[in-house]
């Protein structure tokens, strides 16, 4: 049932009565309900039957409490309480649902219209005494009446009040216009004829004639479609003047409220919106904040706008950094990993709705910039340096120390101070930051600044400078090997204690100094030599006294310099073809000149490729500590493939360091056959054949299965060699089944034994390769039998499948793949079928009453693998479509009309249709006579009164054999003719002819 229109289509009647005298005060009680409109929320589209959703009050002057209502719409019913209830299921479609309740009181029917409205959480009822209703096309709405009494005195002009309540219109309507509003009347214009005139905003004033009445009538009129953005409210005056008495009531007000309409979208107040973030923000951080405006009623749904994040540009590291207030329009941060040397720029498309998120909508972009924290340590580019200085220089430059910083150049987190902070205990050193921010320069600030090395200090004698033989204890000094430079480099400091006595002069001698290499102050490389052994002396000049000349021994430090060598490249060697899974084939070997022992010198061995990749890429693994190469997998095979060629990588450092490259060849070398064969092939295939070639005689053979196949699952048969037996898969072999087969083969000659001989047999071990099975649905196709209004969220069925891998502990989850009309769901890990919109019967998706879906059912194996189920809906009809007559527009003479034949249609099925009834509605009885047919499948509908040639509008209420009922509008063409020979000339009068 459409939405309805109080003040569109229908009639509200005010009546004006002037008092007459002897009016008693008793007198003011109508019988009527105490609403103008009842509005029942409710908290979700999908009501159950037997809701209870609230009352009616009726107050028909007198003491009782309970009365018969009838409810317009047969789903709903109403207890002689007042209580309304569902009598079944109903989905509202649109967020609501309209019709009237009727009750009679002293022979005379009251109607009130009712609202079913979804949105609060309590569904209630308030009264409404605003107007904001909307008929069906055709109807008249019982609405409370104001009855003055007739005075004694006769017609008599004097001054009252009249009750008119605010007329709510509905903005933006799409006419035909004019249209009906309201009507005006007097009681007293069944004594003098009353004519009827507005004046006011919108009738004699600017907007001038956008409302008009009809002065017999006095059915008030709207000229064209109304906007409240440019006037929410229009007042005018109504008058009422009884013709040659010169009697009038007085001017009344009559309010027309202009009902918004949402009609205009959110307004984004600018566009882009900037902010910025540091990119230390934790979670919760408020970063900025977008609005939208929205010019429609202000306080409505309307213009309740919600705000919310389409997208984020660009999504890392995550594509939700962001989280916006749906109300405020507040950006905050919502996940960590801000970082302004990644991304320095985010750009959030922003969607604004209204009717609370789910109205009309715009776009925008908040584009935020992240801003430098200081979150980048500084980093030296060099850890270590070694320098040279001469002694007793000061503001000497001993080195400057360039570093990186990835934070924002020249800014605050960017610049860097430089401390020493350890190794001058004489502050001997300063540092200072260089004009570039990011180097640091070490000056000497005292003289003496001597680099601190490791001294070995005599102890003096206590009677002076003598000479003397002790033992230096001085532990071997390290050095890397390949060092840089610049030379000469420190090393150690000797020293004697002596030295500030008398001067001492010192020296060296061994490999390295005054023998070759003599003078060594170049790179040391430990692969020529990796220690030096030197004698230190140390003289007192012109005393002739020294220290024993002492050992120095120098250990040269290994450093990764030397990449492995393959012992030869390419390794050659030999497998059988019958070798198994784990046999060991050969042997590749690297030596590394790195010191022996070290991570320096230990290879790692990689299988890098394998060619051919066949017939499984991985057919051979390598030990990486041993580099023992051994056969991963089955299937060689001498006569498809008789070599293999594998590159191999060897690295030190355990397999992280340097890296070289060589080649292994595998040559496969044929194996003796033997009278057994141990095959593969995959379940589910037919003609697979086992190629291998028996060595029998030279005679033509034939070949026979003796043993292991009672289920014929295999054939054998001669090869075109006459010398070579092909099995055969004959039917399909299920590996869940069986996973091996024996079989016992015999071989003869074509011509029989010319002497006695025995029959040589082989036997065929045969491995069923499992191979991932499609789930299967049972039944593949299921047939169910459903009522067509059965409510949304109900369970529908349980439809699942079975994965026939049994060994393989798979799970399977399900999806629908085609349910053309969206109204089912599935829960994907149970197969639980659910209704998730109201399903029709009459839908174009239904054929001849039935509706299919196709179901899927997904393992979950690497490769999965997807089985199909078919479910069949036979939707039963339930009476949910009234019936309608298929013609809108007739013509017919005004003069001895002929009777017009209108057609009648359900969608229904014939247990709700036929046969049917008609009820003509409001005053098109006056005119107008309507009956069935003798089938009562039509209507004949006949005009008994002469009218003006004119359009007219009928309403007929067409109900099926179940009561329940539509009402359609025809729009009569009535001509000035005679008769079945319908002549029409200009037309005179627009109207009703109600």
């Amino acid at each position: 049932m459409g939405a309805f229109w109080f003040v569109e289509l229908g009639v509200l009647i005010l009546f004006l009565q002037a008092f007459k005298p002897g009016l008693s005060e008793e007198s003011k009680c109508l019988p009527g309900f105490n609403s103008e409109m009842y509005i029942f929320k409710v908290e979700r589209n999908h009501l159950r039957s037997g809701r209870s959703l609230g009352k009616v009050v009726f107050d028909d002057c007198t003491s009782r409490t309970s009365f018969l209502f009838h409810s317009e719409d047969s789903r709903f019913k109403v207890d002689g309480d007042g209580t309304l209830k569902l009598k079944r299921g109903l989905t509202l479609h649109n967020g609501h649902k309209e019709f009237y309740v009727s009750t009679q009181s002293k022979g005379k029917k009251i109607t009130v219209p009712v609202r079913v409205l979804h949105k609060a959480r309590h569904g209630h009822h308030h009264n409404h005494h605003e107007m904001t209703t909307q008929p069906k096309p055709g109807e008249s709405l019982s609405l409370p009446v104001l009855n003055f009494p007739k005075s004694s005195g006769g017609l008599k002009r004097r001054k009252r009040d009249w009750v008119i309540p605010p007329i709510n219109f509905p903005e933006n309507g799409r006419g035909p216009f004019p249209k009906n509003m309201v009507q005006i009347k007097s009681s007293n214009d069944k004594e003098v004829k009353i004519q009827y005139s507005i004046t006011g905003t919108g009738a004699d004033l600017p907007p001038v004639g956008l409302f008009t009445v009809d002065k017999n009538s006095g059915i008030l009129y709207v000229t064209q479609p109304l906007d409240r953005e440019r006037k929410d409210q229009y007042i005018l005056l109504a008058h009422a003047v009884a013709v040659g008495a010169g009697i009038a009531e007085d001017p009344k007000e009559i309010i027309v409220k202009v009902i918004d309409m949402n009609d205009n979208k959110p307004v984004f107040t600018q566009d882009p919106f900037t902010g910025t973030v540091p990119e230390a923000s934790k979670p919760g951080d408020e970063v900025m904040q977008v609005t939208a405006t929205d010019a429609d009623e202000e306080g409505s749904a309307n213009s309740d706008v919600r705000y919310t994040i389409l997208s984020q540009e660009p999504p890392l590291p995550s594509p939700n950094m962001f989280v916006i207030n749906p109300v405020t329009g507040g950006i905050r941060v919502n996940a960590p990993g801000l970082d302004r040397e990644k991304f320095t720029k985010y750009t959030l498309a922003i969607q604004a709705a209204d009717m609370e998120g789910n109205g009309l909508t715009s776009f925008g972009k908040a584009i935020i910039t992240v801003t430098d924290s200081n979150d980048n340590a500084p980093q030296f580019v060099t850890p270590s340096y070694t320098v040279s200085v001469p002694e007793n220089k000061v503001d000497a430059l001993v080195v400057k120390m360039p570093v990186t910083d990835g934070d924002e150049p020249h800014s605050s987190a960017w610049a860097t101070t430089y401390k020493i902070v350890d190794g001058d205990p004489q502050g001997l050193f300063s540092v200072c930051t260089s004009p570039s921010k990011l180097e640091g320069t070490i000056m000497t600030v005292k003289p003496g600044a001597s680099l601190s090395l490791p001294v070995l200090n005599f102890p003096k004698s206590s009677g002076g400078l003598k000479r003397r033989k002790r033992d230096w204890v001085i532990p071997p000094i390290n050095i890397p090997e390949n060092g840089r430079g610049p030379f000469p480099k420190n090393m150690v400091q000797i020293k004697s204690s002596n030295d500030k006595e008398v001067k001492i002069q010192y020296s060296i001698t061994g490999t390295g100094a005054d023998l070759p290499p003599v003078g060594l102050f170049t790179s040391l490389d430990r692969e020529k030599k990796d220690q030096y052994i030197l004698l230190a002396h140390a003289v007192a000049v012109g005393a002739g006294i020294a220290e024993g000349p002492m050992e120095i021994i120098v250990k040269v430090i290994d450093m990764n310099d030397n990449k492995p060598v393959f012992t030869q490249d390419p390794f050659t060697g030999t497998v059988p073809e019958a070798s198994k899974p784990g046999d060991e084939v050969m042997q590749v070997t690297a030596t590394d000149a790195d010191e022996e022992d070290s991570a320096n010198s230990d290879v790692r061995y990689t299988i890098l490729s394998q060619e051919p990749p066949l017939p499984s890429p991985n057919m051979f693994v390598i030990n990486p500590v041993t580099g023992g190469i051994r056969i991963k997998a089955p299937g060689l095979n001498r006569e498809k493939i008789p070599k293999y060629t594998l590159a191999i990588q060897a690295a030190d450092m355990e397999g992280n360091g340097l890296t070289s490259f060589g080649k292994a060849i595998i040559t496969v070398t044929d194996s003796n056959d033997n009278p057994s064969y141990t095959v593969s092939v995959p379940e589910n295939k037919v003609d697979v054949t086992d190629g291998d070639e028996p060595h029998s005689s030279t005679c033509s053979t034939t070949y026979k299965i003796v043993d292991g196949d009672t289920q014929g699952l295999f054939s054998g048969s001669t090869g075109p060699s006459k010398l070579e037996g092909i099995i055969t898969t004959a039917k399909p072999l299920d590996f869940e089944k069986n996973n091996k087969y024996t079989l016992l083969v015999t071989v003869q000659n074509e011509v029989p034994f010319a002497i006695s001989l025995s029959t040589s047999t082989a036997t065929v071990v045969v491995n069923v390769e499992d191979v991932n099975e499609a789930p299967v649905f049972t039944p593949v196709e299921k047939i169910i039998r459903k009522p067509e209004d059965i409510p949304v969220d109900s369970d529908l069925v349980l439809y699942t499948a079975t994965d026939p891998d049994t060994a393989r502990n798979q799970k399977v989850t399900y999806k629908i793949h085609n349910d053309p009309a969206g109204w089912l769901s599935i829960n994907k890990d149970t197969g639980l079928i659910k209704v998730k919109s109201l399903m029709d019967r009459e839908s174009t998706f239904v054929q001849d009453n039935k509706y299919s879906v196709i179901v899927l059912g997904i393992d979950n194996d690497e490769i999965p693998a997807t089985g199909t189920g078919t479910l069949i809906i036979e939707l039963e009809d339930v009476n949910d479509n009234a019936p309608t007559i298929d013609e809108s527009v007739i013509r017919v003479c005004n003069k001895e009309s002929s009777p017009q034949l209108l057609s009648v249609t359900d969608k229904d099925s014939a247990g709700f249709a036929a046969p049917y009834t008609v009820q003509l509605q409001g005053s098109s009885h006056s005119n107008w006579t309507a009956r069935m047919n003798d089938t009562k499948t039509g209507i004949i509908l006949t005009l008994k009164t002469v009218l003006d040639s004119g359009d007219y509008m009928v309403v007929l209420r067409v109900s099926d054999n179940q009561g329940l009922h539509h009402d359609s509008t025809i729009q009569a063409s009535v001509c000035d003719c005679k008769g079945a020979d319908v002549q029409c000339t200009d037309k005179a009068v627009t109207g009703f002819g109600l």
